[in-house]
């Protein structure tokens, strides 16, 4: 990651070389020139193709122009006396101390030393290599303040801001599994355990009666609370984890949320293919949270799923046409954002109380 951050930044002050003139001479005319405008946009995508700096809105003022065509200019002398001295003494000194031998007098005016020759090249390589990856940084960080003077900054591929992701990734996961567990106790204490003390009654009265016909009506309706039970107790295990999904994949599974829900729903797009275990079972359960989100709150007439594989990510989308105002930080969707962000993806809610709701997730495969 390193490696790669320092060797970006060195090929972004090689790139500054040739945009330092351009840039000095967009200051000279009026900022909303072709040439400022061009020279802007140059700029930005060196900026963060190499250095890794996103910038908001930025108005195009002289005083950034001058600014970052100064610092562009002088960062270069000496990382490019650095890089040739690096190039061209080490590798010249490797091959003769490999190919020739001898050594390196080093004169001062007092007294002399005798080096081997690869010995030094070896140093004076690495004292070269480390000078270009300080100016590499030192070039990073003005960038970022000279750009923070006029616009917003962003680094989002930063190893802070990745760690700072990855932790709060970790937190959110935890959480969810929490917040999945206490779903599935209050299934389990509302609907299950429910069902399993009124069929106990019923088979205690069965036991006591001492009418055969009211003992038996009492067993015909226990057989058929059983019945129920078994029911609720599949519903249950199907809203933990469906078997289907690891069996048939994503297309069974949501004609099923589709057949089982009181709103009319229409399934646009699924998979023609299977993908990881972990990439669908997100994919079911964005889909089957904002679906039942949509008949408890939505007041809608109709619904949309789509689930469409693009080249490194599942899309998964649900779009009704109630009255809107869902809440992203409410308890549901925020527990889909934990799920999906666990994957590295993305959720995003737009809800107008004119266009209903749009509940889109983008899952990268994993």
């Amino acid at each position: 990651m390193f490696v790669t951050r320092w060797a970006t930044s060195v090929l972004g002050i090689l790139w500054g070389v040739a945009l330092c003139l351009p840039l000095l001479l967009a200051a000279v005319p009026s900022s909303t020139s072709r040439l400022s405008r061009r020279v802007l946009g140059w700029e930005r995508s060196r900026q963060a193709k190499c250095f890794g700096i996103v910038m908001g809105q930025l108005p195009v003022r002289r005083g950034f122009f001058v600014l970052t065509g100064a610092l562009a200019g002088i960062i270069a002398v000496p990382m490019l006396n650095l890089l040739t001295g690096f190039l061209l003494v080490t590798i010249g000194s490797l091959i003769q101390g490999l190919f020739i031998g001898g050594s390196i007098t080093i004169g001062f005016d007092f007294w002399t030393i005798s080096q081997p020759t690869l010995f030094v090249g070896v140093l004076y390589g690495a004292a070269n290599l480390i000078g270009v990856i300080i100016l590499a940084e030192v070039a990073n960080w003005l960038h970022g303040i000279i750009d923070a003077r006029f616009t917003q900054v962003s680094r989002p591929n930063a190893p802070h801001t990745r760690i700072t992701q990855l932790l709060m990734t970790r937190h959110g996961v935890v959480m969810a599994i929490d917040e999945e567990r206490r779903r599935i106790e209050r299934d389990l204490h509302d609907g299950v355990q429910q069902n399993v003390v009124s069929l106990s009654v019923l088979i205690a009265r069965a036991q006591r009666a001492k009418d055969q016909d009211k003992a038996s009506a009492l067993l015909d309706d226990a057989l058929v609370q059983s019945q129920d039970l078994i029911d609720e107790m599949r519903e249950v295990a199907w809203r933990v984890y469906p078997t289907a999904l690891d069996e048939h994949g994503l297309g069974t599974v949501l004609n099923r949320v589709a057949d089982h829900c009181p709103i009319p729903v229409e399934l646009t797009a699924v998979p023609s293919r299977r993908v990881s275990q972990a990439t669908e079972s997100a994919a079911y359960f964005v889909v089957r949270e904002a679906v039942t989100n949509v008949v408890k709150h939505a007041n809608a007439t109709s619904i949309r799923i789509s689930v469409i594989d693009e080249e490194q990510a599942l899309i998964a989308e649900v779009v009704d046409d109630g009255s809107g105002g869902a809440d992203p930080t409410g308890g549901g969707l925020k527990g889909l954002n934990r799920r999906v962000g666990a994957l590295d993806g993305t959720l995003t809610v737009t809800s107008t109380e004119t266009t209903g709701t749009t509940v889109r997730a983008e899952i990268p495969y994993v």
